[in-house]
């Protein structure tokens, strides 16, 4: 395994001086970073060299990247349907990253990526593995205070959540669009338009492509209402040519409103979110919703347990011969959303979790759930992420497809360097064994070094 030899030695070489270092944590989205900050630093430390080199007047030079491994241990994948094996294998991730500012007007952003899978049984995912290749490349043009102009490929993560437009981090490549995006800031009020089109990843070097067959747009509008309260509201187009819902291929076109809520109150946290979908699919009109509601309570005790519980619900199509298409479509969602296993989407899906949480320490965080899984609609079919059919419908099928337990570890070693893990145990409920399927048992592990 290639990959672990820059994750360890860059680990131990600089945990010291990541220890030492007052910089800020790292960004979901790396291009979220800014580094100018460094040019009132004089003694810079650990790798700070590389995060800000000066280039003369207000332009510099960030470099920085991530060396990721994600090691998997599963039993049944898919629930054994399909042929899917029994496997345990790794996925190595090596991303490197420059940041050029030409003062305030004019920025460059670069991302290349290399992916790997490494004693894998089955054919590779989709996500899996990819030569080198250009993961982000963009050119800001910032004409006025508060405005910016982004062209090119670029990562979209609009809140924390990402439930429904996400950077996709679990899987081994992340999810990279082509297009142009504008970005409007006023005081507490952000809000963004753009036109984009996913990245279709091949397996050569600098091959990826923008997909011809899929465009996404829309409007996302985010506010802070307090210190302690948020609000989105959003308006989503998402087209795809010639898919496929139940026996029906069409050409897609969607429409999503949508609005989030989150806050704190005290000891309490919340959360709401939901969706209503319209459009046409092959002649059919489509009329579909997702709902989200979580809630927490945080004990003043030792390593601050948080009890939590949350509904989420994705609709389904409930008469496939009423010239309506009732099925959720969760666009580009966080496939890890529910747990690693990338089993059930958000389409046709109910879903309650209660979970258990607890931070021993700043840097150590543990959480034991559990969550009952039920279709929306007998009636439509069994998804998996991010809206495949693990089997057509069936007359007098069962609601029922299994709850899942899991249990996720985090610490965050260093600044650079970090370890989680999850242990999940799917069930088979009676819907799934009627295919043949049976329970799923997953081990993951990810090591990630970022710099």
């Amino acid at each position: 395994m290639k990959l672990v030899t820059p994750i360890v030695l860059v680990a131990q070489a600089s945990a010291g001086a990541a220890q030492a270092s007052e910089s800020p944590a790292f960004k979901l989205v790396r291009s979220d970073e800014d580094y100018g900050y460094l040019s009132n630093v004089t003694d810079r430390t650990g790798l700070d060299p590389l995060r800000y080199v000066p280039l003369g007047g207000d332009a510099y030079l960030s470099l920085g990247g991530e060396a990721r491994l994600r090691v998997d241990a599963v039993d049944k994948p898919r629930f054994g349907l399909g042929g899917a094996q029994t496997d345990t294998f790794a996925l190595g991730r090596l991303l490197l990253s420059g940041d050029l500012r030409l003062g305030q007007a004019v920025r460059v952003y670069g991302e290349l990526g290399v992916h790997r899978d490494y004693g894998k049984k089955d054919k590779p995912g989709a996500t899996d593995r990819d030569g080198v290749d250009a993961q982000v490349l963009f050119v800001d043009v910032t004409p006025a205070s508060g405005w910016r102009l982004r062209l090119g490929r670029q990562e979209l993560q609009f809140n924390a959540t990402q439930r429904f437009v996400a950077v996709r981090e679990a899987p081994n490549i992340r999810q990279s669009f082509d297009g142009a995006r504008i970005t409007h800031t006023a005081g507490p009020l952000k809000l963004d338009a753009f036109y984009l089109q996913p990245v279709v990843i091949s397996t050569g070097a600098f091959d990826d492509t923008r997909s011809r067959t899929q465009r996404f747009y829309g409007l996302y509008a985010s506010t802070r209402l307090s210190p302690r309260q948020t609000l989105d509201l959003y308006a989503l187009g998402l087209e795809r040519d010639a898919v496929r819902f139940g026996t029906v291929t069409g050409d897609e076109r969607r429409t999503s409103l949508g609005a989030r809520l989150a806050g704190t109150e005290g000891k309490f946290d919340y959360e709401a979110e939901g969706v209503a979908q319209g459009g046409r699919f092959a002649g059919r009109r489509i009329r579909a919703f997702a709902v989200s509601a979580s809630g927490g309570f945080t004990l003043d005790q030792p390593w601050k347990p948080r009890l939590g519980l949350r509904l989420d619900a994705g609709s389904g199509d409930r008469n496939p011969t009423d010239g309506r298409l009732g099925t959720f479509n969760p666009m580009f969602p966080k496939g890890a959303y529910f747990n690693e296993t990338g089993l059930f989407s958000w389409g046709n899906l109910a879903s309650l979790r209660a979970s258990l949480g607890v931070t021993p320490s700043k840097a150590v965080s543990l959480e034991a759930s559990y969550t009952a899984h039920r279709l929306w609609t007998g009636d439509d079919a069994i998804y998996l992420q991010p809206l495949a059919p693990l089997a057509a419908a069936r007359p007098g099928q069962s609601k029922d497809v299994g709850d899942a337990m899991q249990l996720d570890a985090s610490w965050q070693a260093t600044r650079n360097f970090k370890l989680q893990g999850q242990l999940a145990r799917q069930d088979a409920g009676p819907a799934v064994r009627a295919l043949g399927g049976k329970a799923v048992s997953l081990a993951v592990l990810f090591a990630q070094f970022r710099f």
